[in-house]
């Protein structure tokens, strides 16, 4: 989706309108400040690891998964998880219902 849906025009214009779009790598080896906690590196193995961000926002289940869309509102609750692939207009149906 980075190398498609994300360099789609309207889909970005869309994003960069009415969403704060970060594109976030989960093995992100910073210490992350957000929403007034802190967010460190965990290794699992000798060469890889993840973010613990990325396990807030990217669990379902109680397993993390890749890769993911995790949309959060004001209050910085999780309001959409989406673990598929999806093209553009794809996304037009999801943005239109996340407006609502």
């Amino acid at each position: 989706m980075k190398n498609s849906t994300f360099k789609n025009k309207t889909i970005i214009t869309q994003l960069n309108a009415e969403f704060y779009f970060i594109d976030f790598n989960a093995e992100e080896k910073r210490t992350i400040r957000f929403n007034n906690q802190t967010f460190n590196y965990k290794p699992t193995g000798n060469t890889n690891g993840v973010n613990e961000l990325a396990i807030a926002l990217g669990t379902i289940n109680n397993q993390i998964t890749y890769p993911i869309v995790c949309v959060i509102n004001p209050e910085n609750e999780i309001i959409f998880q989406d673990t598929s692939y999806r093209n553009a207009k794809d996304f037009e149906v999801i943005f239109a219902k996340l407006k609502d």
